[in-house]
């Protein structure tokens, strides 16, 4: 069986099988035909090299976009008449309908003939070259603007009988007028329409001319074969035409909504795009004239109300961008495009309640999950903030990445000089579910609230310290979810029985669901891990990852619910999972190189799979330079030389110890601003000691002693320590030294001094032969 060669619009190979005709059963396309565009091996070759940046796309030629006027319009007629509106199907019409005639209801003239042709001149200034498309209510010509020298769209009616012609142009008209946005086609002038007794009857609208680049047609090339369209793409084309929507929907005194968006009423135009057709742009609420939509882009509510909303909108944006992302290339490493399809999934939920609030909030979750996907194809953008979350101040897991304090040698059982020199396994400083709650991102207040003011920090607010509701002001939902926080940190079971009743308080104060929903979820979360945290109880966490899930789906594009779940599915420890917590930890940290909590998550994972090398690769990546540089750089340095929990091979050779070992005197004392740990005189005491111990015991794990089988794992003799090896006796010696810097460092208690001396003497190389 011949496989087809070609690959799939994802960037995927096709993989069907080839027919003996010699095309493919599943893309059908030819073996040997030329197939869609090859693309880059490199995931960072596929989109633009920028955010947000589009290829640039120039206006065909204005000869080559006009279209024979005689050619019947591809929408199905109906009466001029409103008071018969009557569509020209049957029962009334059998065959093709007559591009203009009389209705056969009511005798009512129409035409949908365009109504201009070439060489008609307007107002002495706009000589019309000829029709190019029509819309949904209308005819676009093409015109040259005899006084400027340009090209310009010149906008009709569909149907030029149309009784309700002027008022719809005049509707038209006005709503361009008051919406002026670079993303949005611009009017330029507006030319009356009269009959024969001087009544305007209609008019056009004079708009700049943007070329016939409709996203539509953009899909129509990719599905030939002409060009390529990358995930990236369609991401960017839905952050600009939510731009578009942003304006349209800003509250004010006219706010609007466009009813009508589709791949066909979206212009890629130059390194832009322009959002064409406003026929069916309405103020909010209004009925009359009706407006015009396309039913398999419009919302359901839409179907009963007959008014388009702010919702619908919303609705009509995600629709599009699914259907622009089946033409799209989606080759993206690891999470890839989910966040991308969560923001759709929220954008087209049936019911408009749970969508996205507003075309400002679809957009910076859009434009969050296209920058993750940059950042999982390996591209660097600058950082943003998040709307939504602070980020924490504390490091979940940082005890991989710290200096063990003296208590990790006092609370040790002693040991004589015939045990083997076997070190402690490093502790990989999995977070406990507390620790996760504590240190996760913090959810901004809703602004909103009526308490939001005293979350800033001119009001002198303490995130430490309980709030009281205020009797006399307004409930706030805000005041009950910081408690929530401060008594979880608190972590008792009474302030646990506490914060549960400030959330249950949370959650009966009325207010707007769609921006409470997630965080009262985000909370509930927390509570969750807090209790298995108290109780043991793994369940606990898994009912955490249900309410970050809810989080998650709610805002697609923030990396502060994926951080949530990855800790989640580490601790459970479930690979089953999808995701997995690998591809949540990547995901937050491609996206954000200064991420430690994620770097720390990663290389947890990598140990776990007994690979050494990928979790010091990863913690490598941490930025220097930034707050978490630190923590990754020592924990870089305790895994190269560290013995490392289960079986196998735990001990690295003691070349990566001394290789470690080499590193840490240009660490300390660095001054401020390096952008390198800076280790005072005893941290590097006290970790030099803990590599060294590693390196002892790799040193005598390579022994081939009798005595000491298996790599050191039995009891010593005295034969075996007076013939130690040259590496072992200077590793005994070196280590014999710093036990004692340790316990002069640490006199002040008699038991500590005593336990550290006793360390140095079961190391101490045999001296009495």
């Amino acid at each position: 069986m011949t496989i087809c060669p070609h690959r799939r619009f994802t960037g995927a190979p096709c993989g069907g099988a080839v027919l003996p005709t010699g095309y493919c059963a599943v893309c059908g396309r030819a073996q040997d035909g030329p197939g869609l565009p090859a693309l880059p091996e490199d995931p960072r070759e596929l989109g633009p090299r920028e955010l947000l940046a589009l290829p640039e796309r120039e206006p065909r030629p204005a000869g080559e976009r006009l279209v024979r006027p005689e050619a019947p319009p591809r929408i199905r007629m109906s009466c001029s008449s409103a008071d018969c509106g009557i569509t020209f199907a049957p029962p009334y019409t059998e065959g093709p309908v007559p591009i203009e005639g009389f209705c056969p209801a009511c005798g009512e003239r129409y035409s949908y003939r365009p109504e201009l042709a070439e060489g008609d001149l307007l107002r002495d200034q706009y000589r019309v070259m000829g029709p190019i498309a029509h819309g949904g209510q209308g005819w676009v010509y093409l015109a040259e603007d005899t006084h400027l020298g340009d090209v310009v769209a010149v906008k009709g009616l569909l149907n030029r009988y149309e009784h309700d012609g002027a008022r719809l142009a005049d509707v038209e008209r006005r709503n361009l007028v008051a919406i002026r946005h670079p993303r949005i086609v611009q009017i330029r002038d507006f030319v009356a329409r009269r009959d024969d007794t001087g009544q305007v009857t209609g008019g056009y609208i004079v708009m700049d001319d943007v070329g016939d680049g409709t996203l539509a047609k953009v899909a129509e090339e990719v599905r030939r074969g002409e060009s390529v369209l990358d995930i990236e793409h369609v991401a960017t084309y839905g952050c600009q035409i939510l731009e578009a929507f942003v304006h349209l929907h800003a509250d004010g005194e006219r706010v609007f909504v466009y009813g009508d968006m589709k791949p066909s009423n979206v212009v890629h135009h130059r390194d832009g795009i322009k959002v064409i057709d406003l026929g069916g742009m309405r103020e909010q609420g209004q009925v009359l004239p009706p407006a015009h939509v396309t039913p398999d882009y419009m919302a359901p509510e839409t179907v009963t109300s007959a008014v388009p909303t702010v919702a619908h909108d919303l609705h009509t944006v995600g629709v599009t961008l699914r259907e622009l992302a089946r033409w799209a290339v989606t080759d993206v490493p690891g999470f890839g495009t989910a966040s991308f399809d969560r923001v759709v999934d929220r954008a087209v939920r049936t019911d408009p309640g749970r969508r996205f609030a507003d075309a400002r909030e679809m957009v910076g979750q859009l434009r969050g999950a296209l920058r993750e996907i940059r950042a999982l194809r390996g591209k660097s953008d600058p950082p943003e903030p998040s709307d939504h979350f602070r980020p924490s101040s504390r490091l979940p897991g940082a005890r991989l990445g710290t200096v063990p304090d003296i208590g990790h040698w006092l609370e040790r059982p002693r040991r004589d000089r015939y045990q083997p020199p076997v070190a402690p396994v490093l502790d990989l400083g999995t977070p406990t579910p507390a620790e996760i709650a504590a240190c996760l991102p913090v959810p901004r207040p809703y602004p909103g609230d009526p308490q939001a003011t005293r979350f800033e920090v001119s009001s002198g607010y303490d995130p430490g310290r309980l709030l009281e509701q205020e009797e006399e002001k307004p409930r706030s939902v805000e005041i009950r979810l910081h408690n929530v926080r401060v008594l979880l940190g608190r972590n008792t079971r009474d302030d646990l029985r506490r914060a549960q009743e400030e959330l249950d308080t949370a959650d009966s104060v009325p207010g707007p669901s769609a921006v409470r929903r997630w965080r009262l979820e985000w909370h509930r979360a927390l509570l969750a891990l807090c209790s298995a945290d108290l109780d043991g109880d793994p369940r606990q966490v898994a009912g955490a990852r249900h309410h970050f899930t809810q989080v998650h789906l709610e805002l697609p594009g923030e990396y502060a619910p994926k951080l949530a779940l990855a800790h989640c599915a580490e601790w459970l420890g479930d690979d089953t999972a999808e995701p997995t917590a690998k591809e949540l930890y990547e995901a937050v940290f491609a996206r954000n190189p200064a991420h430690g909590g994620a770097a720390l998550g990663l290389a947890r994972l990598a140990l776990r799979a007994r690979d050494r090398r990928t979790a010091i690769d990863v913690l490598g990546r941490v930025g220097q330079g930034t707050l978490d540089h630190t923590v990754a750089r020592i924990a870089a340095l305790r895994i190269r030389a560290a013995r490392l929990p289960g079986d196998g091979d735990p001990l690295p050779l003691p070349a990566e110890v001394d290789a470690a070992l080499a590193e840490l005197p240009g660490l300390v004392g660095r001054r401020p601003g390096d952008g390198e740990p800076s280790l005072s005189e005893d941290e590097a005491l006290r970790l030099s000691t803990e590599l060294h111990e590693w390196k002892l015991d790799a040193v005598h794990s390579l022994s081939d002693r009798p005595g000491a089988p298996g790599g050191g794992s039995g009891r010593l003799t005295a034969h075996a320590l007076r013939r130690l090896s040259a590496p072992e006796r200077a590793s005994r010696e070196r280590l014999e030294s710093l036990y004692r810097r340790l316990a002069a460092h640490h006199h002040e208690s008699a038991a500590a001094h005593e336990h550290l001396v006793d360390l140095m003497h079961a190391v101490r190389p045999q001296t009495v032969f």
